[in-house]
């Protein structure tokens, strides 16, 4: 659950408590209330916190700040200032791809046994199997696992048990199966490791499980890579981010249904969030 701006109730007095004894302040330099109110001072309070120790600062509690906040290590956690590269690396603003990027990330990237998490597309198993082995292989595996190898998207079982159903496809081809999953905080499929530099599959997998960073890292190259057609005009994914030519960037990333799925509002509201924070901020 994450807790933010303009919450109320004992969730909040526990933060506020917390933040206290570790000695934050409202914006104004006094003392920080335990008033419940999750308003502009407690929300500059957990910012100054969360650059301290240099995790994400969006001013939200969720995940991550409440691990942080308990003590425990955060050192696999995404670095605020891996942001602050990546508009630099990519020259735009900073506000945008902090958006970009809060609107595609799940939350946490790595599932509370400190694996990356992941999604198994039994739909791309068949794909590559096909590929790598043969389609009549393909369709004899269809037959006797339906839940890992299918021409159907679904079967999903979420979390923790996506590694088992990821296991199981490892037994009939490591390679399809590595490939048939979105890996991390940014759900990057693994199929795009040799076009986002990675020397292979194996490689890409590593990283993802090493920290956050690294997942960002996937993320960046895809948008450097990763080009499409809108409107009729072939359009590359990095430009229109320049651009901010939203359209683009959505249609490009979430495809021509992006309207339908409501990613519009969501990343809107994740804009209207960090704007005040981030928007006079501009990559060098």
């Amino acid at each position: 659950m994450i807790i933010k701006f303009g919450a109320r109730g004992d969730a909040v007095v526990s933060i506020q408590k917390q933040l206290i004894s570790l000695g934050f302040n409202a914006k104004d330099g006094k003392a920080l209330k335990p008033d419940g109110d999750f308003g502009t001072n407690t929300e500059y309070a957990v910012l100054q916190f969360q650059k301290s120790v240099g995790i994400l600062a969006d001013g939200k509690v969720g995940d991550k700040t409440r691990t942080a906040l308990a003590g425990q290590n955060v050192s696999k956690f995404l670095k605020d200032s891996d942001y602050t590269a990546a508009a630099k690396r990519l020259n735009v603003s900073e506000l945008a791809i902090r958006v970009f990027g809060a609107t595609e990330g799940r939350g946490v990237g790595f599932l509370k046994n400190g694996k990356a998490k992941i999604l198994f597309e039994r739909h791309r198993m068949y794909h590559y199997l096909v590929q790598l082995k043969s389609k009549t292989f393909a369709n004899a595996q269809m037959k006797q696992f339906p839940n890992l190898v299918n021409t159907a998207t679904g079967g999903y079982k979420g979390n923790e048990a996506e590694y088992t159903r990821l296991s199981l496809a490892k037994n009939i081809c490591p390679e399809a199966a590595l490939m048939s999953c979105s890996w991390g905080q940014f759900q990057i499929m693994g199929e795009n490791w040799k076009e986002l530099g990675y020397s292979s599959v194996f490689e890409f997998v590593e990283q993802m499980q090493a920290n956050e960073s690294l997942q960002l890292e996937a993320f960046i190259r895809f948008i450097e890579w990763k080009t499409g057609t809108v409107n009729g005009k072939k359009v590359a994914l990095l430009d229109a981010l320049r651009a901010e030519n939203w359209e683009a960037v959505f249609t490009l990333y979430n495809g021509p249904s992006y309207k339908k799925l409501g990613y519009q509002a969501k990343f809107q509201k994740e804009w209207d969030h960090l704007e005040p924070i981030y928007g006079e901020q501009k990559a060098a």
